[in-house]
């Protein structure tokens, strides 16, 4: 009885230790019009159906898990292929979305909890 005993507290305090990793991705419409954002958020499989608003920033996808997650952070692992970004005439975004170097990325690292948020600044020249 007390191995099993020692063996649930020493797996609680592992379990304890695991960082909570939470990834946000942003648009930030720096244009002069309206931007429609559409696809799907692979990871949570929910679809992505947003309007961002002149100078407006908005979050598009997001996702949460529980230890240290590294091949979450790229783009390309969020949203496929298939991220549609156009403006409000219908033309479709030149930035290649699918470049981590494109978002500007904000990682804050605790002891507790890992939050990276990733922001594509959107500018009327993207188009």
């Amino acid at each position: 009885m007390k191995k099993i005993a020692f063996l649930l507290i020493t797996l609680f305090t592992l379990i304890s230790c695991e960082k909570e990793t939470i990834v946000n991705y942003y648009i930030d419409n720096q244009s002069s019009t309206e931007i429609n954002v559409d696809g799907a958020n692979i990871i949570s499989s929910s679809t992505i159906d947003h309007v961002v608003l002149p100078n407006e920033e908005k979050e598009i996808s997001s996702w949460t898990k529980r230890g240290k997650e590294t091949d979450f952070f790229e783009p390309i692992t969020m949203f496929g292929d298939d991220l549609i970004i156009t403006n409000a005439s219908r033309d479709t975004l030149i930035k290649d979305y699918k470049i981590l170097t494109n978002w500007i990325s904000d990682v804050d690292d605790e002891r507790t909890q890992a939050s990276h948020e990733y922001i594509l600044v959107i500018s009327d020249s993207d188009f």
